[in-house]
């Protein structure tokens, strides 16, 4: 490969590197090409890249970013899957796709410069989905006022329970 075409690549990289959240790094050796492909297309699908690349064209084009910190983990050949949006849906589904192929193995990634070893990715992919930790966590948020709500409204059904109490003893007599 030229030497200009590889500074291309790496300037195109690096700008898609600008726009990502997470970088996950897998071995492919011994994958056929039409497993590639079906990974591939399966990350796609999902808005995400997974692409083979260099590993010196990776490392120039993570030069002087936070992804820098990848610079040393990569040796042998890699593939890379940038995540743009739920770090945690592209986690999944690379584990996922390392069980249906044997030789897919997710090695590391990178979160918010951050390196990630595999048993971190594994335990990111078991994460919920990004809306129900969100759900959760306004459930979380609003039970105390909820609770206080409750609270406050059981003393007045009290009292409402109460004047019933007496409205019905005074129909009696």
């Amino acid at each position: 490969m030229k030497k200009e075409r590889k500074v291309e690549l790496a300037e195109r990289l690096r700008e898609r590197l600008q726009e990502a959240k997470m970088v996950i790094v897998s071995e492919y050796a011994g994958l056929t090409v039409n497993q590639t492909e079906s990974i591939r297309n399966s990350v796609k699908e999902k808005g995400y890249t997974f692409n083979v690349i260099k590993n010196n064209i990776v490392k120039k084009a993570v030069e002087g970013t936070e992804w820098e910190v990848l610079t040393e983990r990569l040796t042998g050949p890699n593939a890379f899957a940038l995540c743009f949006d739920d770090p945690a849906e592209l986690a999944k589904l690379l584990v996922e796709k390392s069980k249906e192929f044997k030789k897919l193995k997710v090695k590391l990634g990178c979160l918010d410069g951050k390196i990630l070893e595999e048993k971190d990715v594994v335990a990111l992919s078991k994460l919920p989905p990004r809306e129900v930790l969100l759900a959760q966590l306004l459930g979380t948020m609003k039970a105390p006022v909820s609770g206080f709500v409750n609270v406050l409204a059981a003393n007045i059904r009290q009292l409402l329970y109460a004047l019933k109490a007496i409205e019905e003893k005074k129909k009696g007599n």
